[in-house]
């Protein structure tokens, strides 16, 4: 076929296919693309409603809960406490029997 065999009726029947497959190939493309878009603003929207519970979380956990530094104060101070509590409480017997002794000695000055 020479280029002096081309005809208007050729090139129209060689172009319509092409223009149809291309229209095809374009609308597939197109549906593709706004799927994926559609996708993908709902993906970054998930991600940003997941991050803002993230941080709300961590805020509400430096807001209620004791650091371990503030833990570790709480429980010297405790155990500081319990072992003045302790030292008292084994004083006690001999605090009683002073007592005691110095009540007997009152009573024999009073006879």
């Amino acid at each position: 076929m020479a280029l002096a065999d081309v005809t208007l009726e050729t090139v129209l029947s060689l172009a319509g296919p092409t223009i149809a497959a291309a229209g095809f190939v374009s609308g597939v493309w197109y549906r593709m693309e706004t799927k994926v878009e559609t996708v993908r603003r709902d993906a970054t929207t998930a991600v940003h409603a997941v991050e803002k519970e993230l941080a709300e979380f961590k805020l509400k956990v430096a807001e209620e809960y004791a650091s371990w530094e503030t833990v570790k104060a709480i429980e010297a101070r405790l155990t500081e406490r319990m072992d003045m509590l302790s030292e008292n409480v084994m004083k006690m017997p001999d605090a009683i029997v002073g007592r005691i002794v110095d009540m007997v000695k009152l009573a024999q000055l009073k006879s």
